[in-house]
């Protein structure tokens, strides 16, 4: 019961490892994220936050917001997006009594709604945790007040007294007791190398920009990095979690991602949907984006980005204005024009994916082969969840990813493609590496490898049922190598790490044909 009242107390003070906005650019993106629900703007400094590639002062994106709607029995639209200081629905903070939200512990715990971590930080405290369990161990991985800071800091838990869910953001429960506790070993875990992770709610305070009821909704929102040698080190993901913890069973719930595309230049885009890879994306008109008076230019062959949805596969994909009333917004996340009024394509027949053909085929539908005026363009790319009970999670996961190898029409081939691949990419996330002292890759997918028990006490088996593996090389999470094995044409390879000092572990695995990395953790 003292540590639970303890862990409490330090929620109501969290000091270190928040802020109130920050750059993530771990890789070669450099995002502004805010609380203000509109990511990717500097509204202190009135200037875009999307910067690829980062240090060239160009801007590829002005802003990005997560809508979410629902209707309940009467028909009634809930709604709930962000905005700016002024004019906003969502909040930041958990859900919690509806009488905490304006007290000054709740406003303390939330003020710098922002957590910052970096997974090295993570596994240099694991490790250090781990060295300090063990007498015989005598390593010592240098970590500053400011990572350690991070890692007590850590939101796992809300004030259960304020009426906040006991379980917040997600940690490696080490002693498997439900409880964050770093000084037993506990860490929180995050996906990439470098995440920034906020938690948001709807009902805090009164809607001023849609004046709409509350949904009632918990968002739990992780935006994180990899470092990489292709296309992924231009990339930002998102991973958005929403509860419903209304005690509404809403009939029609709908999420979308809305994006004010800015490609440099923002005065000569086009906007494309691709239904097959379930990605939004802009791209310049022409193939050269020249400066304007507010924003600097791509120049000669000029990228093409997209926002990509991963985890569920979307329902629309239109266009939007931006000045458009609640009932006209929930009509575009439905998938159809403001109106009400279905899209039809130039073939005759209805849809719900605007400028679904290719650029690059002048015979199919887009901004591009219909003569479109080229502007600063607004794209909404839509989930239909359906029915959403009270205590319901949404999850949609997000990946921002930018080319730029050819000419302005190559580079939206280049997009689609590599949206086609991402999936797959992140399905075996475990190949990226994440430590300050060795490059992160993504390896060739060739080799299926299994890895398992893991986590492990030591022992455990790799398994290749497509190649055979010819050598495995084992290092610990400073890359110093701890094992090395040559094998003969075996297809499942038992490897002993007993007497290892606990933590993370890279197990790079060669075949003739490919190589491939996995994390491991010995416990």
């Amino acid at each position: 019961m003292m540590r639970i009242t303890i862990l409490f107390i330090l929620i109501c003070y969290q000091l270190f490892g928040q802020v109130k906005s920050t750059q993530i650019d771990y890789n070669n993106v450099s995002a502004f994220i805010s609380g203000e629900g509109t990511f990717f703007y500097d509204f202190e400094n009135q200037v875009k936050g999307y910067e690829v590639p980062k240090g060239l002062g160009v801007h590829a994106l002005k802003d990005m917001q997560f809508w979410f709607a629902a209707k309940d029995m009467n028909g009634e639209i809930y709604f709930s997006q962000g905005g700016t200081p002024l004019e906003k629905d969502v909040f930041n903070g958990p859900i919690s009594n509806l009488s905490v939200y304006n007290t000054q512990a709740y406003l303390n715990s939330w003020e710098k709604p922002i957590y910052i971590i970096n997974q090295a930080t993570i596994d240099k405290y694991l490790s250090n945790y781990n060295c300090s369990q063990d007498p015989d161990c005598v390593d010592n991985y240098p970590i500053s007040n400011e990572e350690i800071d991070q890692i007590n800091n850590w939101p796992a838990h809300g004030d259960i007294s304020m009426g906040q869910a006991f379980n917040l953001a997600p940690f490696l429960d080490n002693q498997e007791d439900g409880i964050y506790g770093p000084t037993q070993g506990d860490v929180p875990l995050i996906k990439g190398c470098y995440a920034a992770y906020l938690i948001q709610n709807d009902e805090a305070m009164p809607h001023t920009l849609t004046n709409t009821n509350p949904i009632g909704i918990e968002l739990r929102i992780m935006f994180y990095q990899y470092h990489t040698s292709d296309y992924l080190n231009n990339t930002l993901l998102v991973d958005v979690e929403a509860i419903n913890r209304s005690n509404i069973d809403y009939p029609e719930f709908m999420h979308s991602v809305a994006i004010n595309g800015a490609l440099g230049n923002e005065t000569d885009d086009f906007l494309g949907c691709d239904s097959l890879s379930n990605i939004i994306y802009f791209y310049n008109s022409d193939n050269i984006d020249e400066e304007s008076s507010s924003s600097s230019g791509y120049g000669e062959n000029p990228p093409a980005i997209g926002i990509v949805g991963l985890h569920q596969k979307s329902s629309s994909c239109v266009p939007f204005s931006g000045n458009e009333t609640v009932e006209e917004k929930w009509n575009l996340m439905k998938g159809y024009q403001s109106n009400g009024d279905s899209w039809i394509h130039p073939n005759g027949y209805e849809t719900k994916y605007v400028y679904s053909g290719n650029p690059n085929n002048p015979a199919e539908w887009s901004q591009l082969s219909q003569g479109n005026t080229p502007g600063n363009v607004n794209g909404l790319l839509s989930m239909d969840f359906g029915m959403f009970h009270k205590g319901d999670t949404l999850r949609q996961s997000y990946a921002i990813i930018f080319t730029q190898d050819g000419n302005h029409l190559e580079n939206v081939e280049s997009l689609i493609e590599n949206a086609m691949e991402l999936k797959n990419t992140l399905d075996n996330e475990g190949t990226i590496l994440c430590t300050d002292e060795v490059l992160n890759i993504v390896e060739d997918d060739k080799l299926d490898v299994e890895i398992f028990p893991n986590p492990s006490s030591g022992i455990f088996q790799i398994k290749n049922p497509i190649d055979h593996i010819h050598t495995i090389l084992i290092s610990d999470s400073q890359g110093r190598i701890v094992k090395e094995e040559s094998i003969q044409n075996n297809e499942m390879i038992e490897i002993d790490l007993r007497g290892k000092q606990a933590g993370i572990y890279f197990v790079q695995v060669t075949s003739n044909n490919a190589m491939m990395v996995k994390k491991i953790l010995i416990h």
